[in-house]
């Protein structure tokens, strides 16, 4: 077989903000964004002709072409205070998502619209020891939107024996990440040191779910959302002047 691809992405982000003061150490902030990409994707599949050597048998199973569409719109504010030791942010924004696609196959046509929409929460705390010794909190959320080759109801049997199907029920990931970091720095005595903390909760993980027909030794693959996906790492690090 022969197969060409072709594709092209294009797509914009814009975001505005306008902060206005509340007192001498208060600051409320409006923000307002839009993004917007436009792929496609052009799949051509051919089989070998042995009447005259050449590859010029078109595969309906194996091309197809498709057009994803994919925007988000979000609104929000934020609240900032800045003390003389410590300085926080609270703030909440609201998504809506849109994912749009058609998918042109010799086998099945398909149209795939979903919309999401969410609150997204933030949180920031930081603290000032002194000039060089400071703690910081982070609270952030963020959602991931499954791909079209996730959604997609077309089976991929390029390869027979393990064969690829989307779930047009996916729904997306949520994120829930809260990050802490710690700086004692010394300069005059060259002595440092850094942690670092974060976890992350995904609530609609999206995995693959693979089952195997004992039979045929076929295995299909299907995505889905699971629960209880959790992500701990850190980093700690101690620097001193050695003497030699």
């Amino acid at each position: 077989q022969a197969t060409n691809n072709y594709s092209t992405l294009k797509g914009y982000t814009a975001r505005a903000v306008y902060t206005e003061p509340l007192g001498k150490r208060t600051l409320l902030e409006f923000s307002l964004g839009q993004s917007n990409t436009r792929n496609l994707s052009d799949k051509e599949t051919y089989d070998y002709n042995r009447g005259n050597g050449k590859y010029d048998q078109l595969n309906d199973q194996l091309s197809n072409d498709f057009e994803n569409r994919y925007g988000y719109t979000n609104a929000g504010f934020r609240i900032r205070n800045q003390q003389k030791k410590y300085n926080y942010a609270l703030g909440i924004s609201w998504q809506q998502s849109d994912l749009d696609g058609k998918i042109i196959s010799g086998i099945k046509d398909s149209l795939i619209s979903k919309r999401f929409q969410n609150l997204l929460p933030t949180a920031r705390f930081q603290y000032s020891f002194s000039r060089f010794k400071t703690l910081s909190l982070n609270y952030s959320t963020s959602t991931n939107q499954p791909s079209m080759s996730q959604l997609q109801p077309v089976p991929d049997v390029s390869n027979p024996l393990n064969i690829r199907d989307g779930n047009p029920d996916l729904k997306q990931e949520y994120n829930h990440t809260l990050q802490t970091n710690l700086s004692l720095i010394s300069p005059y005595k060259n002595k440092n040191l850094f942690f670092f903390l974060r976890g992350t909760a995904t609530q609609n993980k999206i995995v693959n779910y693979d089952s195997l027909n004992q039979l045929t030794g076929v295995r299909k693959t299907k995505p889905v959302n699971v629960q209880g996906v959790y992500n701990l790492n850190g980093n700690f690090s101690y620097s001193l002047p050695a003497h030699f």
